[in-house]
């Protein structure tokens, strides 16, 4: 069945785009940590939003998911084989070849690498993620720089009574328990820059520099005397030590869209078992 699919630049997830220096606020999307493992109407624990590897909740016989799309509706079971093979049936046959692939970036000056949770909607480990001491205080500002491509969403329903009814969930706390109801797939990437370069400034530079626009004499005097970290959300290997970080992430954001883009899962959201509401960044 043929699909119309809409390229999304990441502005849905904005958190105060107005302020120059962002501040960790309640959010319902979040940035996947375990791109190779999650799955939609997966069972989580809320708890472990905040930690390196989220706490999947495993089991056989777990309630069946509505998968909505604005083409079909499909009942399948919650694990990634059966999401993988309803993506891959729902756009056989399309022209990938024929979408446009490109990001535009979005410049944030945040507080402390301990602050990149705003960033991403949950806690971060830099030290991990980005091998750099959360704990250092620097006296230069902090910038990080999105990058996406979101290409597609899925959405499910499940029977939350029957999830919480299940032998596997008894014993746990359906307050700290969620589904993962709303998943969007393509393409991210980070730059995270130390500089004592005002906002403006910074926003101004990134832009050339990833646009491969007419550097000033100040950009690169600028860049010269910066810190630049930077890491691409994906399973497959990318060469991140040769070459410019920018140009890198560039080529990576725009090169051709494949089938792969729509099985990398980029931001998630999730609904409370306990109550059916949304999860907020707890």
């Amino acid at each position: 069945m043929k699909i119309k699919i809409l390229i999304a630049l990441l502005c849905l997830f904005s958190l105060n785009i107005a302020a120059q220096e962002i501040e960790a606020e309640a959010n319902r999307f979040f940035m996947n940590k375990n791109i190779g493992k999650l799955y939609l109407g997966a069972i989580m624990k809320i708890s472990s939003l905040h930690k390196d590897n989220y706490e999947f909740i495993e089991a056989s016989n777990l309630p069946t998911v509505k998968v909505n799309t604005k083409t079909a509706d499909a009942v399948i079971m919650p694990s990634k084989a059966a999401m993988v093979n309803f993506i891959l049936k729902n756009i056989e046959g399309d022209d990938l070849a024929g979408i446009v692939s490109e990001s535009i970036p979005k410049v944030q000056r945040v507080a402390s690498y301990e602050k990149l949770g705003a960033v991403f909607g949950q806690k971060i480990n830099s030290e991990v993620m980005l091998a750099v001491n959360p704990q250092s205080k620097g006296s230069k500002y902090l910038y990080a720089v999105s990058f996406t491509n979101l290409i597609y969403s899925l959405t499910c329903m499940t029977d939350i009574a029957k999830a919480k009814a299940h032998s596997a969930l008894a014993k746990l706390d359906p307050k700290d328990l969620m589904y993962v109801n709303e998943i969007t797939f393509g393409r991210a990437a980070s730059i995270f820059i130390e500089s004592d370069a005002d906002y403006e400034t910074m926003k101004n530079l990134v832009d050339r520099k990833y646009f491969k626009r007419k550097l000033m004499e100040e950009d690169e005097a600028i860049l010269a005397n910066s810190t630049i970290h930077f890491q691409i959300s994906d399973t497959k290997e990318v060469d991140l030590f040769d070459g410019d970080p920018f140009q890198i992430i560039c080529s990576y954001m725009t090169a051709p869209i494949t089938k792969e883009d729509f099985l990398r899962p980029i931001w998630i959201s999730g609904i409370n078992l306990n109550d059916g509401d949304m999860v907020i960044t707890p």
